[in-house]
């Protein structure tokens, strides 16, 4: 029986230890991946939310996405600093209607 076992042995390759040097640069490697991996799918996220924002103003606007008066858009996006607490609770409830009205939206 020794001798299967040392046949066995023998066909495995060798383990070579690692130094830990070595152990550490491959574990840097891996915490890399991981860490690009996370920073793309984040980035994935946030465009998916910047797409969804652009057809969501488009609608609200009743026109398509390559229609949308931008200039206007952002216009009137600069006063929100500007407006009373009160007007911003209004729209925000009116923006809060719409979105629930929109069919097929995902929250």
């Amino acid at each position: 029986m020794s001798n299967i076992s040392d046949k066995e042995q023998s066909r495995k390759k060798p383990r070579i230890k690692k130094t830990l040097e070595q152990q550490l640069a491959s574990a840097q490697m891996r915490l890399n991946r991981l860490q690009h991996k996370s920073k793309k799918e984040a980035k994935q996220i946030e465009t998916r939310q910047k797409i969804i924002l652009g057809a969501e103003v488009a609608k609200a606007l009743d026109c398509d996405v390559f229609t949308v008066d931008k200039e206007l858009v952002l216009g009137i996006l600069l006063e929100i600093p500007h407006l009373h607490p009160d007007d911003k609770k209004r729209f925000k409830k009116n923006g809060l209607l719409f979105l629930a009205s929109m069919k097929g939206r995902k929250t």
